[in-house]
């Protein structure tokens, strides 16, 4: 690579810092976050420092929503472009001082400069599955509003005036069924996503044919391993989730028990959690290992944990083999 162009991404705007091989910062900008804006500043850029798209990269923070239209131009145009996490560029810096956009654009692009060999470069695959993650993300946020007003007729619509009582919980009643409503269509609005790539809709259906995978969990596994292209093994997965124990020793003073790190997808994991639970109340092969190590004397959570890796294993086996999950009870063919 020849230029290393770091963003540091705004609902607005974008703070841009061109570096050169040596580090050695060419050029610093603040344009609109556009198409038009983007496309326009490589072309000046070409033509002043001998920017080609092909041989530069581009390093950005993941932003949700904010960072979509650009990752959507770069991948247009074919700039290499890598979507580095925030805690490992904060983590590759250093103890610093201060904060401010310039700065971090500029610390973005060497992040990018200093550690290229590590890049997991954005693809047409990774914008494929980011629609699927803005409707999952809509649908969470549904789902929220409606527990929400939930809350307020068990609990706050009991505290109010006497004469605000009924009208406030029709109110409520009226919000639920209308959210109710938009949940449906989101979840028909995943269905027709994930329909849409054969291939994603062949690894949604094998997903469905383990015990405790519903659609929720099933889309959320595709989103979020953009596909199963981001994880080459359930471990690595397994530790996205923050399901994975580690260690904790040093030495001969601190023989700590291994425990499951805070650094998680929490919304995966929940998820998984959610699933191992039901399982515990399902007849089958995770009711039994739960009611085993329960008699063994196990603490509950590590057993919900250990059911939680069972899963991830199970999905990334089916996902390999590429044939439905085979239950214990059913035969194997001859």
């Amino acid at each position: 690579m020849k230029h290393w162009i770091g963003i540091d991404v705004s609902k607005a705007t974008l703070e841009v810092a061109l570096l050169n091989k040596q580090g050695t910062i060419n050029a610093q900008e603040q344009i609109a976050n556009t198409d038009k804006a983007w496309r326009s500043i490589m072309g000046r850029w070409s033509k002043l420092f001998g920017v080609i798209g092909q041989e530069c990269m581009v390093c950005l923070e993941p932003t949700g929503q904010y960072s979509h239209l650009i990752l959507e131009t770069l991948v247009e145009m074919n700039v290499p472009t890598w979507l580095a996490h925030p805690s490992d560029i904060q983590k590759s810096i250093g103890s610093t001082r201060g904060k401010n956009d310039r700065v971090d654009a500029v610390r973005i692009a060497d992040y990018a400069r200093r550690f290229h060999d590590k890049a997991r470069l954005v693809t047409a695959d990774h914008l494929r599955t980011n629609k699927l993650k803005q409707l999952l993300t809509k649908r969470e946020d549904l789902v929220r509003r409606k527990t929400m007003h939930h809350t307020q007729i068990r609990d706050l619509n009991k505290r109010v005036n006497k004469d605000l009582r009924d009208p406030f919980t029709e109110l409520d009643l009226e919000l639920i069924a209308a959210l109710s409503k938009a949940i449906k269509t989101i979840e028909s609005m995943i269905k027709e996503a994930i329909a849409a790539d054969a291939e994603l809709q062949r690894k949604y259906d094998l997903l469905l044919s383990i015990d405790g995978v519903g659609p929720v969990l099933a889309a959320h596994l595709i989103a979020l391993t953009d596909g199963f292209t981001r994880f080459n093994t359930a471990r690595q997965l397994a530790c996205h989730a923050g399901c994975a124990p580690f260690d904790f020793t040093s030495g001969s003073s601190i023989r700590g028990k291994a425990r499951v790190s805070k650094q998680a997808q929490s919304r995966l994991k929940y998820l998984l959690h959610m699933s191992a639970v039901g399982l515990t109340a399902r007849k089958g092969e995770m009711q039994d290992y739960w009611h085993r190590k329960i008699a063994e004397g196990k603490h509950k959570m590590s057993i919900l944990n250990a059911m939680r890796n069972k899963l991830i294993h199970r999905i990334c086996a089916v996902i390999e083999r590429g044939t439905p999950y085979l239950r214990r009870e059913e035969p194997v063919a001859a």
